[in-house]
């Protein structure tokens, strides 16, 4: 298994208008923590953001129909916006590059370059696959690769190569007893901590399991498996 890291460069100058507007108004963007794409073509995104919280709330609410829904979170000198949206076609066209290829993508990605305007990402795969990705994002948007290398899953130091968010869910779920015996809670218990949805929390749990397991057994192919679905807890929710 390869990765790669590289920097992606929108042609207009932004990704979403709505997000163009908000830049305008002093709110900087630095990370995502999670992209979900659903079925009907929209997205549910967890972004960090600095700025104006009352601009934030007064630009997606004359946002219009490409806003379904959002949610603001203090988090110290940062704000986690939850938002629910319709996506741009460049946007959509980066998501389907990505899932029409065998990779994962390692949260958080970093927006970075003037003004925040470009997207750092690291992805996890095969080297043909993570070179045809490649191929395709230039094709869309300008592309500059920061490293690339080989993925090693059999590191002695599982827990780094976590992503922050990953370490964050681990840390709740083991202090709300899902590691327990009987299981003690849910995905849904977990994630109303965490504030997001239960499917972002299978999701995050999924991955971690895989890797630090890829470690413990030194398997040197580097492959996550996807495990069983979450079983119904057999002791008391909360």
């Amino acid at each position: 298994m390869r990765y790669v890291t590289y920097v992606i460069t929108p042609l207009r100058g932004y990704f979403d208008r709505g997000a163009e507007r908000l830049r305008e108004l002093g709110v900087t963007f630095e990370f995502i923590r999670n992209i979900d794409q659903l079925d009907d073509g929209t997205i549910i995104t967890q972004k960090m953001v600095r700025g104006d919280r009352a601009a934030v709330e007064r630009t997606l609410a004359e946002t219009g129909p490409a806003v379904v829904d959002y949610q603001l979170t203090d988090a110290g000198e940062t704000t986690i916006l939850q938002l629910h949206y319709r996506p741009s076609d460049l946007t959509l066209e980066l998501l389907a590059i990505h899932n029409r290829h065998a990779v994962l993508l390692d949260y958080p990605l970093e927006y970075a370059g003037p003004e925040n305007r470009c997207l750092r990402v690291s992805e996890i795969g095969r080297e043909e696959a993570l070179r045809r990705v490649i191929e395709d994002t230039r094709s869309l948007v300008d592309v500059e690769i920061e490293r690339l290398g080989t993925y090693d899953p059999s590191d002695e130091r599982p827990f780094t190569e976590l992503t922050d968010r990953q370490r964050e869910v681990l840390r709740v779920a083991v202090e709300e007893g899902y590691y327990e015996e009987p299981r003690q809670v849910t995905y849904e218990d977990i994630a109303v901590r965490l504030d997001c949805s239960a499917g972002t929390v299978g999701q995050h749990l999924r991955r971690i399991e895989a890797r630090l397991m890829s470690t413990l057994i030194g398997d040197t192919t580097g492959m996550e498996t996807e495990p069983e679905p979450d079983p119904t807890p057999t002791g008391p929710t909360r």
